[in-house]
């Protein structure tokens, strides 16, 4: 597992042990990054479930403008600083919280955080969470008006066309992993456009 691109380019990354993290693959993270291409330079970066960070580090490495990545697991945390100061991206402005998902979320919508992108890897071994962390971004306003929000599952585990005020616009299938990506809905951006 490496960085693709950006500053920290060819570096390598560690992952977490256990059953729980399932690292993402390069060939899958070029293709999120490839679809995200334009997006990422400047951008807000959330990671959640980060595991080795190895996706909120491909968007520090490739200029995002703040990064903030949350996993629950304490060895998680630690393989995700490590990670960082490896690749050499300590100062770029970024946060790593060790916090349960569902909590992170309302913490952060309550201090009105906004992101342009937002990239959400579950367990595969806890395929009851997957929705509920849907719905419970669907009803948040972390993602920002005009972003995208991609989450990874396993390919027989079926998500919604719609969560809230996230509707799918995309999705792709990669081998045993699917990636679905939501937008705000488009009655949702009209509403707060007036």
């Amino acid at each position: 597992m490496r960085v693709i691109s950006g500053t920290a380019r060819n570096r390598r990354l560690e992952a977490p042990k256990g059953l729980d993290t399932r690292p993402i693959t390069d060939r899958i993270k070029e293709s999120l990054f490839d679809i995200w291409q334009f997006r990422v330079d400047g951008s807000r970066f959330l990671d959640l479930f980060s595991g080795s960070g190895a996706v909120g580090i491909e968007a520090m490495s490739r200029s995002a403008k703040k990064t903030v990545m949350v996993d629950a697991g304490r060895e998680a945390v630690n393989v995700i600083r490590k990670n960082i100061a490896n690749c050499q991206l300590k100062d770029c402005d970024h946060e790593v919280c060790r916090e349960d998902v569902f909590s992170a979320i309302r913490r952060m919508d309550a201090l009105e955080y906004r992101f342009d992108l937002i990239y959400v890897d579950p367990p595969f071994t806890k395929p009851e969470i997957f929705a509920p962390v849907m719905e419970t971004l669907g009803s948040s306003a972390l993602l920002e008006k005009g972003g995208s929000l991609a989450i990874r599952t396993e390919d027989d585990l079926p998500l919604d066309e719609r969560y809230g005020s996230l509707v799918k616009y995309r999705d792709k299938k990669y081998g045993l992993s699917h990636l679905h990506f939501y937008q705000i809905a488009e009655e949702q951006k009209s509403e707060s456009d007036n």
